[in-house]
């Protein structure tokens, strides 16, 4: 990747770390006081739920004069009126599995250091102790400003990277673009040939497999990318690798892909090859 490299993408995800936390006052806890804290982050969450629950939908000024907007807006105004109570043991138990998954995977944004030092508990409620959050609200300034001076560098290269290609790879690369943030299926190389399916969006915004094949493939660098799918708690697939960005120039009159995915791990994926094809596929 010449743009869109790791290093980008990590200072992209630890921008507004302490977006989600709140500051609690810097001392060692007692269980007992850990449970008053959680009593706190609970109602809170609670309150919040309801909160949203209670917001009535809302028609944009600029969909006044759309039958099909006012439509969708009177049903959802007809939803809201005859909606159920709001359910607090609901909200209730939704806080509880967040908590225990917090506990299980931590949250990955936050620095090693943040999490060497705090207590788990503390952190999967949303809470961080005083010293820990402001030294933390530093970096994210500092990250901040890092990140706004690399982003007009980035887009200024990713605009002369589009505008150097060839027409006849510009549909290529805006189905490449449309694919970013999917979820892969299956990357199969066979011999000079390679095959990538991915779960994205069709233009109606319904779930579509899209087949990536491309021929005569020159592998420049391959970082270990494989995609592995397990079924989560609703019996559904479930993939450990996302494509995250794409970038396409040609090279000696070929195609040349460059591809970054997040698969246990962020992972560069870079090929040449004589032909590309982008298709949805017909058995998804």
């Amino acid at each position: 990747m010449r743009i869109y490299t790791k290093e980008y993408y990590t200072l992209m995800m630890s921008l507004d770390v302490t977006e989600m936390y709140e500051p609690v006052i810097d001392k060692e806890y007692s269980d007992e006081e850990i449970e008053e804290l959680y009593r706190k982050a609970l109602d809170r969450y609670v309150e919040e739920e309801r909160a949203e629950y209670d917001e009535p939908p809302v028609l944009d000024i600029d969909d006044i004069e759309d039958p099909e907007a006012l439509e969708f807006f009177r049903v959802e105004s007809l939803e809201y009126a005859n909606r159920d109570p709001f359910d607090e043991d609901e909200a209730a138990e939704d806080f509880e599995e967040i908590y225990k998954a917090n506990l299980e995977e931590p949250d990955e944004d936050l620095p090693d250091w943040v999490k060497e030092t705090v207590d788990p508990r503390i952190l999967a409620m949303y809470f961080m102790p005083e010293k820990i959050y402001r030294k933390l609200s530093e970096q994210d300034a500092a990250n901040e400003e890092r990140f706004d001076a690399l982003e007009e560098q980035v887009d200024e290269a990713y605009d002369d990277m589009v505008d150097d290609l060839p027409e006849e790879y510009e549909e290529l690369m805006d189905t490449l673009d449309d694919l970013e943030d999917s979820y892969v299926i299956s990357i199969e190389k066979s011999g000079d040939e390679l095959e990538l399916k991915l779960e994205g969006f069709d233009e109606e915004g319904e779930e579509a497999v899209f087949t990536l094949r491309f021929d005569d493939v020159e592998i420049i660098e391959d970082e270990g990318v494989a995609a592995h799918l397990c079924m989560d708690e609703d019996g559904d697939g479930e993939s450990d690798c996302e494509l995250l960005y794409s970038e396409m120039y040609v090279e000696d009159g070929k195609p040349e892909i460059h591809l970054l995915f997040d698969n246990n791990g962020l992972k560069y994926f870079t090929f040449r090859c004589e032909e590309a094809y982008a298709y949805r596929s017909a058995n998804d």
